[in-house]
C-alpha cells in the first residue's frame, strides 16, 4: 500500500509529472515520424474449370478421352488452390518474389481467411487472396504482380507435367486488386511503445531517487545516545562528573 501511495504522490507533483509527460510525447512524436511507412495491397483470385469440361475427346463418336487429372477427383480446384499456396509459399519462392525474411516486404498467400471480406464466402469457391504490405507503394504493386505472375506459372506447370490437354487446363483469374494504400497502424504502435516505454522508466526513475532520499533522511543512532533503561549507578560512584548528594566523601 506504501508503494502506490508514493507513485500517486509523486504524479500529483508537476516538476516530476509534467517533465516524465513531455518528455515521452516528445518520444512518441519522433517514433511516429521516424517509424517506417508501410503500404498495402490485396487481390482476390479464383480458380475456373474450362468451359468445355476436363475431358478432352479424341473422337467425337466416343465421350470418353484425355481428362484433366486435377479435375478427376472431388473438390479438385480447391485442392490446386492449396497445391499453389504451398508452392509459391516457400522461403525460395518468396525471395523470388522479392520478400526477403525480416526485411520491408511481407506477403500473404492463402485462401481468402485472412480476409474479413472473403469469410463469408471461402467455403463457397477455390479463392486465392494476396496481401502484399511494404514502405513503399512502388514495391507492393510489383510483388503483387510478381505473385500473380508466379501463381499462373506455377499452375501450367503442374498441369503440362500431368499431361493435361491443353484445351482441359484450369484458369486463374482475378477477381478484384485493391490499389496500394497508406496504413499508418506501424507508425502509432512506436508512438504507443514510446511513450509508455518512457512514462514507465521516468516513473521508475522517480521512484528509485525518492527512496534512496528516504533512507538517506533516516540517520542510524549511535551507540551511546541512550542511556540504557534499568542499569543501577554504582554505590559511592559519579553520575556525570558528580557524587551524588547524601554519599559520605
Amino acid at each position: 500500500m506504501a508503494f502506490w501511495n508514493d507513485l500517486l504522490g509523486l504524479l500529483r507533483r508537476r516538476t516530476i509529472a509534467l517533465p516524465i509527460l513531455a518528455l515521452g510525447l516528445l518520444l512518441a512524436s519522433a517514433g511516429y515520424l521516424l517509424g517506417p511507412a508501410s503500404y498495402k495491397t490485396e487481390s482476390s483470385l479464383i480458380l475456373t474449370p474450362p468451359p468445355s469440361g476436363g475431358t478432352l475427346s479424341m473422337d467425337p463418336a466416343r465421350p470418353v478421352g484425355t481428362t484433366n487429372p486435377l479435375l478427376q477427383q472431388n473438390n479438385g480446384l480447391r485442392t490446386v488452390a492449396g497445391i499453389l499456396i504451398v508452392a509459391v509459399s516457400g522461403k525460395e519462392e518468396l525471395r523470388k518474389l522479392g520478400v526477403e525474411e525480416g526485411g520491408d516486404t511481407r506477403i500473404v498467400i492463402d485462401d481468402g481467411r485472412s480476409n474479413a471480406d472473403l469469410l463469408g464466402v471461402v467455403t463457397l469457391g477455390p479463392f486465392l487472396h494476396v496481401a502484399v504490405e511494404s514502405d513503399t507503394p512502388e514495391t507492393a504493386r510489383e510483388v503483387l504482380g510478381r505473385a500473380h505472375r508466379r501463381l499462373n506459372e506455377k499452375l501450367t506447370a503442374y498441369q503440362t507435367a500431368l499431361g493435361a490437354p491443353q484445351s482441359t487446363f484450369i484458369a486463374l483469374n482475378t477477381v478484384v486488386v485493391l490499389p496500394p494504400k497508406y496504413d499508418g497502424s506501424g507508425k502509432t504502435q512506436y508512438a504507443l511503445g514510446a511513450l509508455a516505454s518512457t512514462l514507465c522508466l521516468g516513473l521508475a526513475g522517480a521512484y528509485a531517487v525518492h527512496v534512496r532520499g528516504l533512507f538517506r533522511r533516516r540517520p542510524a543512532p549511535e551507540p551511546g545516545d541512550r542511556e540504557e533503561p534499568g542499569r543501577p549507578h554504582p554505590e559511592g560512584g559519579s553520575l556525570n562528573g558528580q557524587v551524588p548528594a547524601g554519599t559520605g566523601g
